[in-house]
């Protein structure tokens, strides 16, 4: 088995870690890749210091021309963009209004008088030809038929 992520880290910075040191010790594998990480870091340290020790026309360059890129560039004033912060929040809110209105169950509505329900409820009584004791099976067959209309309008 070969060493962990927190071993790699201890070996790269010279920790001591004696299970990462044997094992480091033994393996080739390890070790090349040790070895390749050590190259790597040494080439981003004189890279850095090559790139430290540029010339002062260099920086005065890249300062010039930082300077030229910034003053070119056209700024939005601050208020624009408040205005469109303003706006598009007022969009939102407004069309959250209008849909949570648009779901909202209408008021309003009609209340039936239980007298009249009583009424049409006798009325309806009266006019079934159904006998009592097979009015149950009537509401099923009811039930059974607007189930099917429901299905053959779709």
């Amino acid at each position: 088995m070969h060493l962990n992520d927190e071993q790699w880290a201890a070996v790269t910075l010279n920790e001591g870690d004696e299970a990462a040191a044997e094992h480091l010790a033994k393996c080739p594998a390890c070790q090349l890749e040790v070895e390749s990480i050590v190259a790597s870091l040494c080439m981003a340290r004189a890279q850095s210091r090559r790139a430290l020790e540029q010339p002062e026309d260099f920086w005065r360059h890249q300062r010039e021309s930082i300077r030229a890129r910034l003053g070119s560039r056209r700024l939005t004033p601050p208020w624009k963009r408040w205005v469109w912060v303003t706006a598009t929040i007022t969009l939102i809110v407004l069309a959250s209004a209008l849909v949570s209105r648009n779901n909202m169950p209408p008021t309003g509505l009609a209340r039936t008088d239980p007298d009249d329900a009583l009424l049409l409820s006798v009325q309806r009584s009266i006019q079934t030809d159904v006998p009592q004791a097979l009015r149950p099976a009537a509401l099923l067959t009811v039930e059974m038929s607007r189930a099917q209309a429901v299905r053959t309008n779709r």
